[in-house]
């Protein structure tokens, strides 16, 4: 990977390892609409669930999370799944995690059922996990939070040096967690309500700072992200499933206020020339003044984070749906080509490659 440049950001897709010769990955730069395609046996058999001050969050071996440095090969471990409340590992005689029995449904006394590892990832396994500081700096001392869950995700998180989550209001379905500019923790929930969630006195506090923006109940995602001068939007994304899942409408909303009594949502049109990247990815927000090249202002780039895709060979085939919505056309397309939307599994993720401190000197 020493031949790319570091500016951000990239798209990283990765090529189905049981075909030796087509086998790989692929940073895509859409600004300069170039591709640098790598193999790192470090990066093999892995899921790609979160990037983040240029590392990436990952499963491993039995889903287990970790930090993953993509240039040095460098790993810190995150909480392990076992840990979770949702799931309990199923252990054949030679004590090796064969399967998982999970909790599928809410409430606590739900019954526990043996799953499959592609069953367990959909149903209990980690959708996206975030650390609230740089791990380059420090690879200890960060709040790690996570959606656990693809169909009705929760939120858990991590303390700083705990080695266990915290599932936090199990009857709660999350849609996507961001830590802001100035380190606080945010979730937008299902019905587009934000929770913030707060340490004080070593608890684990969460405060409703708004009401919800919507009550549409067609199938969607929603995402989080902050402008460059610390704004929080909300963005909500609309599925097209006649033939496959395809975007089909974009919306963008402004939280305003600093709770829930005297907040509101503002519908935005414009992003004031900025252009947001969304995805599995902590967003990335780019400045007026930092787009360059391709990549184009007023615009917000999707990844494509439908996990049916591991269970299917039939949903494999089809490509993923990374498209860009420009908000001053209102105008939907693709953002890469084809060949990089025909690399399936594992998820697709943008990443930024601009932090100094990911190789130390």
């Amino acid at each position: 990977m020493e031949n790319f440049t570091k500016h951000t950001p990239y798209l990283l897709t990765a090529c189905n390892h049981d075909d030796k010769e087509n086998s790989g990955f692929t940073l895509y730069s859409i600004s300069d609409k170039l591709h640098f395609k790598f193999d790192e046996p470090f990066l093999h058999e892995k899921v790609f669930i979160g990037s983040q001050h240029g590392w990436l969050i990952v499963l491993g071996q039995h889903f287990e999370p970790n930090l993953l440095n993509p240039l040095t090969g460098e790993s810190i471990s995150l909480p392990s799944i076992t840990t979770l409340q949702t799931g309990r590992p199923c252990y054949s005689v030679n004590s090796n995690i064969v399967s998982y029995f999970c909790r599928m449904e809410y409430p606590p006394e739900s019954q526990f059922l043996n799953c499959a590892f592609d069953e367990c990832l959909t149903q209990v396994g980690f959708r996206k996990v975030l650390v609230s500081s740089n791990p380059s700096i420090s690879s200890s001392s960060f709040f790690a939070a996570a959606l656990v869950g693809t169909l009705f995700p929760t939120l858990v998180v991590a303390r700083p040096g705990e080695n266990r989550w915290n599932l936090l209001r199990e009857e709660e379905w999350y849609m996507d967690i961001m830590f802001r500019q100035d380190g606080k923790l945010i979730c937008l929930t299902n019905e587009g309500a934000i929770h913030e969630v707060e340490l004080k006195n070593d608890k684990i506090v969460i405060t409703e700072m708004s009401a919800p923006f919507h009550e549409d109940k067609s199938v969607f995602n929603m995402y989080l992200a902050e402008d460059s001068v610390g704004r929080v939007l909300a963005i909500k994304r609309d599925n097209d499933f006649s033939t496959r899942p395809e975007t089909s409408d974009v919306k963008v909303f402004r939280f305003i206020g600093s709770n829930r009594e005297e907040s509101q949502w503002e519908r935005v049109k414009s992003l004031d020339e900025e252009a947001i990247f969304v995805g599995a990815n902590a967003s990335i927000s780019l400045a007026k003044q930092d787009i360059r090249g391709e990549i184009k202002p007023n615009t917000i780039y999707f990844t494509d984070e439908w996990w049916q895709y591991i269970g299917s060979e039939r949903s494999k085939s089809r490509p993923r749906d990374i498209c860009a919505y420009n908000l001053t056309s209102n105008s939907i397309k693709p953002c890469c080509p084809f060949e990089h939307r025909q690399c399936t599994w594992p998820l697709p993720i943008w990443i930024d490659l601009s932090n100094p401190n990911l190789i130390l000197n």
